[in-house]
């Protein structure tokens, strides 16, 4: 009875937001008008440093008190400006996944990583990638000769590559990925080979070159360098590759097969499964015909397969549509699901040249993300509010309530509290690191509903089973014992007592100091009616209707 009265206030609180949608049912400026001031990076506003942690980390946290103060803390944050917080998360010791038998499920180890890691930052562009670079955990065979769990080994070298190169250049990770085995399995590379036992030509599988092309690099169709698609002379939109160049990349990419230390295989034979090295290029399964990729270049006649593959990968890699295909992904996942062109414009001119002419370096591609000023200031830019930001996919919402609430994991006495939040995200349709397919756990152009040609991926899974289990998962982190018993531990002690002040703290700290007047109200009229009659009771019961808001559950 109590969860269902919640849910109801919830639902009254927040129906009164203004019909535009900005904080306080003030519009938002019209074209023209004059903008936000911009605010230095190196100072910070307590807002800012706040907007800036949620888009860096798995959820902003405050230091209260603790010295020195943690990287990824509000008040650090402030203390050395958004510049130099980029730099010491770039710095920051990284987070490793282990696939040994005895290591906890690889979702336990995600959310373990994500709530206490110091990588912060690092941890969310590799979660960004992998919803790009898709490999899925349950598409990986066990095999049942082994006494390991192949899927684990797998999927844990393939998260940890991913954090590797987080930072670095894009064409090596584009490289690592396609010679990692996970992928090499997931996607059919591994043992794609060119000739049978008998040395008779075959068409090799073409499905991690049709991924490759469609999901991992350029798109379906051609963009100009802000986002935007070109369109023909009909108004119709243009393919980025043809039929032709697929299966002619897949016979670039013919002849790879799982590393080990005898090398190759004789023609038309493959190497036995092993998840612990890099595939190998194996010339005697490689097709090393001349082929024609994009753009009129070919591949040179007699090549071997690790040429090939080279001259494949880097003729993706100078393509003109990956810029804005792979900035525009990286901002929806960091910062908002509908960048302006002018933004993806000017991380695209990044990606192009770091400034010393790199092109491809994600370190100075990041970066730029989160200091653009549109990702920058105490709230959402003037004049995008009603567009901007993007509803918290289920890890992250549940990372960054945690996180708030100053929150441990436990894991002494067996405990495994990363188990408890991997089966809080599952219930919420976003099983780390299980995606359901190649398109991960949602797709990048899925629509926001009743938008209009918004885009809001994480909205694909969010209907109404998910929304109860949102309202089900909060009301068991604080009214239940099963997450302590678990060894999820929140603290609510650093919460104000008196109801006006915890409301005012809510907003401050939760919304950046954006929290609608309604729903301030409405906050306040629940926590100040008699049912609610101790301190604890108040703060849980505010807690829950402003996370279950519209205005925090969408991160602007």
């Amino acid at each position: 009875m109590l969860q269902r009265t919640l849910i109801a206030l919830v639902v009254c609180a927040t129906a009164c937001t203004s019909v535009d949608g900005s904080p306080d049912g003030q519009a938002d400026a019209l074209p023209g008008q004059t903008k936000q001031a911009v605010e230095p990076l190196d100072k910070p506003s307590e807002e800012n440093a706040i907007r800036f942690l949620e888009q860096a980390t798995f959820g902003p946290r405050l230091a209260n008190g603790v010295s020195p103060q943690p990287i990824d803390t509000v008040e650090r944050v402030r203390s050395v400006g958004i510049t130099q917080s980029i730099t010491d998360q770039v710095n920051a010791t990284r987070s490793t996944f282990d696939g040994t038998t005895t290591s906890k499920d690889l979702g336990s180890q995600f959310f373990f990583n994500a709530v206490t890691g110091k990588d912060q930052l690092r941890q969310r562009v590799a979660f960004a990638l992998s919803q790009i670079f898709v490999v899925s955990q349950s598409g990986l065979p066990d095999l049942s000769a082994t006494p390991e769990s192949e899927p684990k080994i797998a999927m844990a070298g393939y998260l940890n590559l991913l954090s590797t190169h987080a930072f670095g250049n894009f064409r090596q990770l584009l490289e690592a990925v396609t010679l990692d085995p996970a992928m090499g399995n997931y996607l059919d590379m591994v043992n794609n080979r060119a000739f049978n036992t008998s040395g008779k030509a075959i068409e090799p599988n073409e499905n991690y070159a049709r991924e490759m092309l469609q999901l991992f690099t350029l798109g379906l169709f051609k963009l100009n360098e802000d986002g935007t698609q070109k369109v023909d002379a009909t108004g119709a939109p243009i393919p980025a590759y043809t039929e032709a160049q697929v299966q002619a990349f897949a016979r670039a990419l013919s002849g790879w097969t799982y590393g080990n230390a005898a090398g190759c295989p004789t023609v038309g034979r493959n190497n036995a499964a092993n998840f612990s090295l890099p595939m190998i290029g194996c010339d005697v399964n490689h097709d090393s015909t001349s082929k024609t990729l994009l753009r009129g270049a070919v591949t040179t006649a007699g090549g071997s397969a690790t040429l090939h593959l080279k001259q494949a990968l880097d003729n993706v890699f100078a393509d003109p549509n990956l810029p804005p295909f792979i900035c525009k992904q990286l901002i929806q996942h960091l910062v908002t699901s509908n960048p302006t062109p002018a933004y993806v414009q000017r991380v695209v001119n990044v990606f192009k040249n770091n400034g010393s002419g790199v092109r491809g370096d994600l370190r100075a591609v990041v970066r730029k993300i989160l200091e653009d000023d549109e990702a920058r200031g105490p709230q959402a830019p003037l004049g995008q509010y009603a567009t901007y930001g993007h509803l918290r996919p289920p890890a992250l919402y549940i990372t960054a309530l945690v996180r708030w609430l100053n929150g441990t994991l436990d894991t002494a006495e067996g405990k495994d509290p990363g188990a408890k939040l991997s089966s809080w995200s599952r219930s919420l349709g976003q099983y780390v690191p299980r995606p359901s397919s190649v398109f991960s756990y949602y797709p990048p152009n899925a629509p926001a509903p009743g938008s209009s040609g918004l885009l809001g991926p994480e909205f694909a899974i969010l209907d109404t089973a998910t929304v109860a289990a949102r309202a089900n998962i909060v009301h068991e982190l604080l009214f239940s014992t099963a997450p302590a018993t678990a060894g999820v531990i929140v603290n609510l002690d650093t919460l104000p007592s008196d109801p006006n002040d915890l409301v005012l703290w809510l907003s401050r700290y939760w919304l950046h100091d954006t929290m609608s007047s309604e729903l301030q109200l409405a906050i306040y009229g629940a926590i100040t009616d008699t049912r609610a009659s101790t301190a604890a009771q108040k703060k849980k019961l505010a807690l829950y209707l402003t996370s279950l808001s519209p205005e925090f559950q969408i991160q602007r």
